[in-house]
This record gives structure tokens, sequence and C-alpha cells, in this order.
């Protein structure tokens, strides 16, 4: 079947599958369905009963007892044999029935198709509905003239409440008029009663009115109250809040500083102030105190004005060592001076105190030539003495632990480790620059358990 035999929904366009009995309608039955949708309404008035009698007088179809041919000379009518349901229609415009049974058996689909629109389209221009539809499209069909009708239904219930309002209006109208003095003083003397009535009504109507507005006053009158009070709390309540976050907010920042200033004596407490004034370290060869190097060599010399500083710093550290253990030297006497510092030793034989020069100036001097000792020979030999005797006074404070204070490299007279410590008006040499290098490191660690033994650190 092509697209011009397909019959589809006038609403939704959607192809439709027609039904076989739409499709094997005979004659008659294609007539009553033309006939039917051409067919006038049927007006809803009422009918006379003149017509009604007429009506009645009219014979029905089954009492007439009509013969089968006169039957088959009516063109147009269908007869219905007794109770089957088989219609037998007759031939219309002068046709045989032998000619329309050939026609009915040599139909194809697409005249019947054709025929149907046909139908279609007289149902179609006989109504404000397309034909043909789909079952969805009826249903919303039935759905919409549902609703038209209920709204119709309300629009002749309130066209008949109003043509009854209208009727009974009419009737005391003529009543009236046709007895207007017992209209005039009945209705008076209702009128003048129900007046009063709506009077006093309306009088008490005004005194509740009268009370209801002071009692509304009164309420807006309170709820100002009550709402400046709210206001006024609640402002309370924010300064309040405000000055407890403002105070949490500086107590957090205490509690902050606390923790802070905590760590830093923490720190502090961790901190050894005498590694921190007096740091020992190494630069090569070289021992330094401070940054400044102690010793020299041939080929990389050392100014003596550096070194005579790092011996002073030496000197300082001895005796800051024992002014905090409170320790007094047996027979020496520490001159911290910077660069010019100095050892004073007491002689036992004489009893008299020597100064020695823990500086030079690196002149030349006759006594090298004879190994002659100078003063700075004997003031680096008393160096050794005094971390000698400082290791003995500590070794006697911790006599109570078990370990006895050791010192990396040991001294005797004027060697450490077996390294001398004098130059006898030499130039500063490796040997010389390993034994000061050596005496650092003693102080080092002779600073290190002094530290343990001083509550002030």
């Amino acid at each position: 079947m092509g697209d011009d035999e397909v019959l589809k929904c006038q609403n939704c366009q959607v192809p439709l599958e027609i039904d076989s009995s739409l499709i094997d309608l005979s004659l008659a039955q294609r007539s009553l369905l033309m006939n039917t949708a051409t067919e006038p309404s049927v007006p809803t008035g009422i009918i006379p009963p003149d017509r009604l009698r007429r009506l009645g007088s009219v014979k029905k179809g089954g009492s007439l007892n009509l013969q089968p041919s006169v039957l088959n000379s009516l063109d147009s009518y269908v007869f219905l044999g007794g109770e089957s349901s088989t219609l037998q229609q007759t031939r219309w415009d002068g046709e045989s029935g032998d000619e329309a049974d050939d026609s009915a058996t040599t139909k194809t689909l697409s005249s019947r198709v054709g025929t149907l629109t046909n139908i279609f389209n007289v149902l179609s221009s006989k109504s404000n509905i397309d034909y043909p539809v789909c079952q969805d499209c009826c249903d919303l069909l039935i759905q919409k003239l549902k609703g038209e009708y209920e709204e119709a239904l309300k629009e002749r219930d309130t066209y008949s409440e109003f043509l009854y309002r209208l009727k009974k209006q009419r009737e005391l109208e003529s009543y009236a008029t046709s007895k207007p003095h017992m209209v005039s003083e009945s209705g008076g003397v209702d009128t003048k009663k129900e007046q009063e009535e709506l009077l006093n009504e309306l009088i008490e109507l005004e005194k509740t009115e009268a009370e209801l507005d002071s009692t509304i006053e009164d309420l807006e009158s309170e709820l100002q109250a009550k709402n400046d009070q709210e206001i006024a709390e609640l402002e309370v309540m924010n300064s309040r809040d405000l000055e407890k976050l403002e105070f949490m907010s500086e107590l957090q920042s205490l509690k902050n500083q606390y923790e802070s200033t905590l760590n830093n004596l923490d720190k502090l407490r961790k901190t050894n102030v005498y590694n921190e004034t007096f740091r020992i370290s190494h630069d090569g060869p070289f021992g330094t105190i401070n940054g400044m190097r102690l010793g020299g060599l041939d080929d990389k010399p050392i100014p003596w004005q550096e070194i005579n500083g790092a011996l002073g710093q030496v000197i300082l550290l001895l005796a800051t060592i024992c002014a905090r253990l409170k320790f007094k030297l047996n027979g020496y006497v520490l001159r911290p001076m910077g660069s010019f510092s100095k050892i004073e030793k007491l002689d036992p034989k004489d009893q008299e105190w020597h100064s020695y020069d823990a500086f030079s100036d690196g002149s030349f001097k006759l006594g090298r030539f004879f190994h002659k000792e100078t003063s700075f020979d004997r003031a680096m030999v008393s160096i050794l003495e005094v971390i000698s005797q400082i290791t003995s006074r500590l070794s006697m404070e911790r006599s109570s632990d078990s370990e006895e204070i050791e010192l990396p490299y040991n001294m005797h007279g004027d060697k450490i480790n077996g390294m001398a410590v004098k130059l006898c008006g030499n130039k500063p040499g490796l040997e010389w620059t390993t034994a000061c290098k050596f005496v650092l490191t003693n102080c080092k660690w002779l600073l290190a358990f002094s530290s343990s033994m001083i509550n002030d650190f």
C-alpha cells in the first residue's frame, strides 16, 4: 500500500491501521453512515401535542409486512431479515444484483480506502472533528468534550437559576400590581422593623469595631514595646558577644605569645652561651676560635695580629670557666686583654709573680739561634698547665660519677700529644700549628664538660 493509500490521523498524522470491518463495508452500511452524518440534529425543544399524536399514529416498519420483491424495488434501503445480522444491500443507480456482486469481488483495496476517505471527508464536513483519528487522539477528544459538556451544564444551571429568580421577581411584581395596598401595609411594617433591626445591628457592629480598634492599638503598642525590648536585648547580647570575641581573640593572642615565649625559652635553655661566645672549629690545618686562626705555615703564613687575637680568646675562655666554676688557679692569674693578653705565674722559690706575654710581633730575636725560651713560650706552657688544673678540678667535682674526665690529647710539660708548643723565637711551622689545633680541641672538650657543671647555662 503506497503513501496515498494510507489513512493517517488528522490530529497527530500517525498512520492508522484500518479495521477489516471498515474495509468490507457494504453499500448499505456506507449509505447508513452517510445518512446518519447528514441527518439534521433533533431539536431539544418541546414537541407540540398534536405532532406527538401524529407520530404515535405512524405505523412501524415491522408491521407493514412488506414482500422481498417490493423491498428489492427500493433502491436506498437495507432489508434486515429476521434475527440475522447480515446486511443485504440493494442496487443503486439502476445496476443489477449480479453486476454489484461482480464489482464487489473485483474491488481493490485502494478503491476501498478511497471510499473510506470520502466517508471520512463527509463526516468531517458535518462536525467539528477531522476524521479519521487514532485511539489516543480519540481519548483526548473525549476528555475535551467531557470538559465542554461539564462547562455547558454549569452554564445551563446558571441560566436556570437566573430564569428562576427572574420568574419569582415577575411574580412578585405582578402580585404587587394586583394588591398594592396589602403589600404597602405589610411591607411597610416589615421594612420598618427590618430597618430597626439592621440599625441596632449596625450600632453593635460599630461598637465591636471600636473595641477591636482599641484592642488593635493596644496590641500594636505592646508589639512595638516588645520589639524595642528585643532590639535592646539583641544589642546588649551582640555587644557581649563582641566583647567575648575580642577577649577570646586577645586570649588566643596571649596564648600564642606565651607558647612562643616558652619555645624561645626552651631554645635559650638548650643554647650553650659559651659555645655561642667561643666558637671553636678548624679551617683546614688551622684551629680556629671565633673565626681567628691559630698557627702558621711556610706556604701560608698567618698574621701575628690574628694569632694574638686567637690566643686572647683562649685565655678569656679559660678565665670565664674559672669564674663560673668559682675556681681559683694555683699559682696562675689570667689577664685576658684581647690581642695583648698575659698570664702571671708565681715563682715558688722567691714568691714573686712573673708576667708572661701571650702575644708576639714576630720580630727577629737573637735567642732563636740558641733556642732560648721567650716570654711567649712560657705563656703557651702556662696555658697547658691552666687547662690541666681546670681538668683536675672538674674531675674532683664529678668524683661521684664512675667516669673520669679525659681530654682528647695528653699534655705533659711543654708538649701536647708529643708536640711542643714553644717556638723559641722561630716562625710558626706545621708542628706548632698542629699543637695549637690540639690545644683548641682540648679547650672545646673542657668547655663541654664545664657546661654541665654550671647551673646558669
